[in-house]
């Protein structure tokens, strides 16, 4: 029996609504192939996926299906559980529209593209730091190529800075020294 008006786990595992499987291999999906023989992908088993609700902010998340009593467990501070596999209903889905650095549709794209970084559909961020992290916690390589690129290009810039300035600096002392000599 539960208490202030919770779902029992066992009846959330029991309910829960079925996910596709993640990734693109499918049974029959060519996994490599020689001269000789080819290696394709007879069958796929798994647990399964499905669909899990944050009980305050309703969005969803895929969950495997082995690890589903563990996520059904967590609690909030207040003693709510975090998750359920029952859509929340009256709750407004806050969502952003920030996207993720490495989407199809950023306009550095391109640039990105032929540096060999990868692309990300994600494109829910509420705020620029969300942005961020997910770019420095989802994408390591992508997040630490741009820094370089950007202390390299601020480098660049400093470096013309101080060459515009020594140019004018020259070009002072080349008027004061010829003023100086025509008045003296």
């Amino acid at each position: 029996m539960t208490t202030n008006k919770e779902v029992a786990i066992e009846e959330m595992l029991r309910d829960a609504e079925e996910a596709a499987e993640p990734g693109v291999t499918k049974a029959g999906t060519v996994i490599s192939q020689s001269q000789d023989m080819t290696m394709t992908a007879a069958e796929l088993q798994s647990a399964g996926y499905v669909y899990v609700y944050d009980t305050i902010t309703a969005k969803s998340s895929i969950v495997n299906r082995n690890m589903l009593s563990q996520i059904l467990q967590k609690m909030r501070p207040d003693g709510s559980y975090v998750f359920s596999t029952r859509k929340p209903e009256n709750i407004e889905i806050i969502q952003g529209s920030l996207k993720c650095y490495m989407h199809p549709d950023d306009p550095d794209r391109e640039k990105y593209t032929k540096m060999g970084l990868i692309v990300c559909k994600k494109s829910d961020f509420l705020t620029e730091l969300d942005r961020l992290t997910h770019l420095k916690n989802r994408h390591p390589r992508a997040y630490a190529t741009l820094e370089l690129e950007r202390t390299r290009s601020e480098r660049e810039e400093d470096r013309l800075e101080r060459m515009a300035l020594t140019d004018s600096l020259r070009e002072m002392n080349k008027t004061n020294t010829t003023k100086g000599s025509k008045n003296g």
